[in-house]
């Protein structure tokens, strides 16, 4: 690789299933990251901290006199704003190498913006500088939002549904990371260039993808991803929250939800309360966009649950077992299972995971205020509140349904028992 003569990032393959990446400067030495399996690689990217990084970009964009109203702008303030922001990229040397690496590169063309004689330009070169300090945090969002829509409640699935999974959402995204592109490579060693560190990560779901040793799994807990140890189902990572992992923390709380009752008729009214739901929402909605809704008009929610409470009836009086009770009940068919014990009711999709769905760089720190005032009309008509939410508040109301234990937890201000 000695007769590479720019700035570039390349792919190292093994035999053994694990990838190195290369970082080629134009000058001085190739540095070579230690090799790890794509799947270790991609949850660990996901994880990078950029909270004090990104504090301080956004600590420049609201503070720095370049971007104040005003007429005139000076060259010496866009001076000392590019003198701050080339401090920042040293932040993520150590957490992020390859960010540091590209941020390296795209500095250097942002610098070279050709003054074309305007009065915003000296506006415009600074906003670009920020934007492109922007980069590995927009990277991550991405994959962030890639994997929260491939790897969320997929614990069960085979590589090929949640490839499937993202094709669903992402189509473009998928076709790039098909693993079959890779078909006329079995077995041989590479060594592959990417442009940039999001196509980097875009490879790395192909090579995952094509593999069935290691699967990424969303931890029911703390919703970080994790790869499972063993092939058996795993809901729970080993992080550890407060002196407590989170495998025990979960199974804890878990157990602690909810009235203690059967199983089977807690997942029965669960189902009761979605097919109601699904009826007011079919309802309620205009006539043009009930087809993007799943039909349940009041007659069939009326012959739904005459039938699902017989079958309950059946299943207390002991005539029917709880898997025929079950498979009574699932007439939509969204149980993955009749095994009472093991089985949960997926949550439907929610507000969030909609917003996700519709937008690759879905961002919540962007798409939520840090604060929101809204008027509460429960209370008497006489005398209404403002109530604040938090963007933590807003992000829990829009994930309602489908959240994970912790912020569930911290809700409800519920102690967990060992």
């Amino acid at each position: 690789m000695a007769d590479k003569k720019f700035p570039s990032l390349w792919i190292e393959t093994g035999d053994d299933g694990k990838i190195c990446v290369v970082m080629s400067g134009a000058y001085g030495p190739e540095t070579h990251l230690p090799f790890v399996t794509p799947a270790e690689d991609l949850v660990a990217a996901a994880e990078m901290d950029y909270t004090a990084y990104r504090r301080e970009i956004q600590r420049l964009y609201e503070e720095h006199p370049l971007f104040e109203p005003k007429l005139d702008i000076s060259v010496s303030e866009l001076e000392d704003l590019t003198a701050e922001a080339l401090l920042l990229p040293s932040m993520l040397q150590e957490i992020d190498p390859l960010g540091f690496f590209e941020l390296g590169n795209l500095l250097d063309k942002a610098l070279r913006m050709r003054d074309d004689g305007s009065a915003s330009f000296l506006l415009r070169a600074g906003q670009r500088l920020l934007q492109t300090l922007e980069v590995p945090i927009y990277t991550q969002i991405r994959l962030r939002n890639i994997m929260e829509m491939t790897f969320d409640g997929m614990e069960r699935a085979t590589q090929q549904e949640r490839f499937a999974k993202l094709r669903g959402v992402y189509p473009d995204i998928a076709g790039f990371c098909n693993p079959a592109r890779l078909d006329s490579y079995e077995n041989v060693i590479l060594l592959l260039p990417v442009d940039n560190v999001y196509q980097l990560r875009l490879v790395e779901l192909m090579m995952y993808f094509r593999q069935e040793k290691q699967r990424i799994a969303r931890c029911d807990y703390c919703w970080n991803y994790f790869i499972p140890k063993t092939k058996a189902r795993a809901l729970y990572c080993d992080r550890i929250f407060d002196g407590q992992s989170c495998k025990k923390r979960g199974a804890n709380l878990k157990r602690r939800k909810g009235p203690e009752q059967d199983d089977a008729l807690k997942l029965f009214k669960q189902l009761r309360d979605r097919m109601y739901a699904r009826m007011l929402r079919y309802q309620d909605a205009p006539e043009n966009q009930r087809d993007r809704l799943i039909p349940m008009t009041p007659a069939q929610y009326d012959e739904w649950e005459a039938n699902a409470r017989q079958a309950r009836r059946d299943y207390i009086a002991g005539k029917i077992k709880a898997e025929e009770f079950l498979r009574r009940i699932d007439t939509t068919h969204e149980l993955a299972s009749y095994d009472a014990v093991k089985q949960e009711l997926p949550p439907e999709e929610s507000f969030w995971q909609k917003r996700v769905a519709a937008d690759l760089d879905f961002d919540p720190e962007q798409k939520y205020p840090a604060s929101f005032m809204v008027l509460d009309l429960r209370k008497p008509m006489d005398s209404p509140q403002w109530q604040v939410l938090t963007r933590e508040e807003l992000i829990q109301k829009d994930q309602k349904g489908h959240q994970n234990l912790l912020d569930q937890y911290k809700k409800n201000q519920e102690p967990v028992l060992d």
